[in-house]
């Protein structure tokens, strides 16, 4: 009969292995989720790294309209004749 049980330890210890590996595994995980849910995390990293992004491409936007209308504007001055005031 000891020979017929300790197969059964071994899949018993087996399966206790198995169990505190998927068991680490999902704390594992779960910090992981912590970390990103968390107020300051990856998640709100992530928003802050596109708000900035978006500020950037937002002022370089802006920046290009302002020279495209002094252009506009110089252009005009010139063709109505204002640009040769010389006030």
């Amino acid at each position: 009969m000891t020979q017929s049980r300790e197969p059964n330890d071994r899949d018993l210890f087996t399966r206790i292995a198995q169990i505190e590996y998927r068991l680490t595994k999902i704390e594992n995980t779960q910090e992981q989720l912590e970390h990103t849910m968390i107020p300051g995390g990856y998640i709100t990293e992530a928003f802050e790294s596109v708000h900035r992004e978006i500020d950037e491409f937002r002022q370089d936007v802006n920046s290009r309209l302002d020279e495209q209308n002094r252009k506009i504007d110089l252009i005009l001055r010139h063709v109505t004749g204002m640009g040769n005031d010389n006030s």
